[in-house]
């Protein structure tokens, strides 16, 4: 589809990066991480080129209340000069955890009925904590780290906080994406609501130890250079799933 002016609603990758820069890969308005991109002035039906400048992100929710004339596009132009995920330093949202205990695929391994699907030097790297109350969910928390041991996403209770200081997030399709550079995937964390979890690329440093995930395998190398590869390892109903 396309505008008077023949421009396409098609926009470039590298245009859609430059405005998940900007506002911090967040709505501008609440910080959610699930986001459309929007013209702003002027509207796409007016617009002849896709400036980032000019472009914001917006959740599914701002946006309806932006396009049915609830809010102003002051409103979005005040928060595109400050956008909240900047403001409170990531975007975030919910992951759909429900009433039975969510599995972890990290890689080559599955880890199900975990309380601790993995702990490093003694600490949790993931926990899954019973529900608060009959009918809530079980609770899942976790950290990813980029290769430098840099804090990029952390899980607390079923929701996700990617830092706006990341160099690339991108949410797609039940994914969550985040880049250290161009075609440079650190992590790739797809959701399979309601009970399942996937890493399905992961590039990470944590405590001496890189952990290295693409597909159906998972390598951790440590600081003595030894390495330990794991493909199709199922850990079930174990307090611990994996220990390093």
């Amino acid at each position: 589809m396309t505008n008077k002016f023949g421009l396409s609603r098609t926009i470039p990758a590298e245009i859609k990066r430059a405005i998940r820069q900007a506002c911090g890969f967040g709505c501008v308005i609440c910080g959610s991480g699930i986001i459309q991109y929007e013209h702003v002035l002027p509207e796409f039906h007016e617009a002849t080129e896709h400036n980032p400048v000019k472009m914001t992100l917006l959740c599914p929710q701002c946006h309806a209340k932006v396009t049915t004339g609830f809010w102003s596009k002051d409103k979005v132009l005040e928060s595109m000069e400050k956008p909240h995920s900047k403001k409170q330093g990531f975007s975030n949202e919910v992951f759909d955890i429900g009433h039975g205990h969510p599995s972890l695929q990290f890689g080559g391994v599955l880890l199900k009925n975990c309380p601790i699907p993995i702990q490093v030097s003694g600490i949790p790297l993931f926990k899954i904590e019973l529900p608060e109350e009959e009918g809530a969910p079980f609770r899942l928390s976790g950290i990813f780290c980029d290769s430098q041991g840099i804090i990029s996403l952390r899980i607390i209770e079923n929701e996700w906080m990617a830092a706006s200081a990341n160099w690339d997030v991108e949410v797609i399709g039940g994914s969550i994406i985040i880049r250290e550079g161009k075609r440079n995937i650190h992590l790739k964390l797809v959701a399979s609501p309601p009970d399942a979890i996937i890493v399905e690329r992961l590039n990470m440093f944590l405590n001496g130890l890189q952990f290295e995930a693409n597909g159906d395998f998972l390598k951790v190398t440590s600081p003595s250079g030894g390495v330990m590869e794991f493909t199709s390892c199922i850990a079930d109903n174990c307090k611990v799933g994996m220990s390093f």
